[in-house]
């Protein structure tokens, strides 16, 4: 297993061919998701009903974009928004890999060479 330095955080490197569910917070930048859970016994039910407000909802598509400078907060694309989350809120949203990342990633590089 390979070891990534990621925000000050070593997180092992996921195998895009998997799927992985883990915490928002700990979704490697970049890498498109799909939301299992909101919420769940840590969270109180106001945090649940705010981020379920914003678009997290089961199911949704979501990749994480940006993390501020030691544990910051986040920039999370939801579906076609953009959302600011304390890393502490995002720790309540379960989020599984999809599998989708290698073919975006070999489409854009097959498409690279195609341009005329």
């Amino acid at each position: 297993m390979q070891i990534i330095l990621n925000k000050f955080v070593l997180l092992p490197k996921l195998p895009m061919t998997d799927h992985h569910t883990l915490p928002l917070h700990r979704l490697p930048k970049g890498t498109p998701a799909r939301i299992l859970t909101v919420g769940g016994s840590d969270a109180d039910a106001t945090l649940e009903t705010l981020l379920l407000g914003l678009g997290f909802e089961e199911g949704a598509a979501i990749e994480l974009r940006h993390q501020g400078a030691f544990g910051g907060p986040l920039a999370v694309r939801v579906d076609d928004r953009l959302v600011a989350l304390r890393p502490a809120d995002a720790a309540a949203i379960q989020v599984e890999v999809t599998p989708q990342h290698n073919t975006v990633a070999a489409g854009a590089v097959a498409g690279a060479g195609q341009a005329a």
